[in-house]
């Protein structure tokens, strides 16, 4: 795991919970101009095959493929900008390193310090070919991960509100998705 010259701003907890997660987790300086990363994982990096140099520094959107990611980049921008809206899920096209396009469901929580809103951590799940078991580890994974980043924000004063009913909403989606593939 590498972060930006900004990551003196993130506690070593939550660098530690980074660097230990297998789900893939960005989070990106909510109080700089365009929310840039400041920090990725390795799982990240296996599912975009972009590496550290080529995303820190730079908005999530380039992700995105070169027509955009559609509406959900309106609803994006509206979360980014609503203070009070603390958690969303998002099922954004995006593009591998590689030129391969993936759907990424993306949950997007924000960390507040001192009651203003520091950083967006961002959850990534490949849910292009998922499997009922897939989501089962991921949700299980998300759950000990969202645990361990309560743990980690308090200690060093950082505020994590909701993530739990988020997280059930989004399993309701990927259910969703899997109906909606059936003949």
């Amino acid at each position: 795991m590498n972060t930006y010259p900004e990551r003196a701003k993130l506690p070593d907890g939550i660098l530690r919970l980074m660097k230990s997660s297998n789900i893939s987790l960005s989070i990106a300086d909510a109080q700089a101009p365009d929310c840039p990363l400041i920090a990725i994982n390795d799982a990240f990096t296996k599912m975009t095959g972009y590496t550290n140099e080529a995303v820190l520094g730079k908005n999530c959107r380039f992700l995105q493929p070169s027509g955009g990611a559609g509406p959900v980049r309106e609803r994006m921008h509206a979360f980014i900008h609503d203070d009070s809206d603390t958690n969303s899920r998002f099922v954004v096209p995006n593009v591998r390193s590689n030129g391969e396009e993936f759907i990424n469901l993306v949950y997007m929580s924000k960390l507040t310090r001192n009651d203003e809103v520091a950083f967006i951590m961002g959850s990534q799940f490949d849910i292009t070919k998922s499997t009922t078991d897939n989501l089962e580890v991921y949700e299980q994974a998300l759950k000990e991960d969202i645990r361990q980043l309560r743990f980690a924000a308090q200690e060093n004063g950082l505020v994590l509100i909701g993530t739990y009913d988020q997280l059930a909403s989004s399993h309701t989606l990927i259910a969703q998705l899997r109906l909606d593939e059936q003949p």
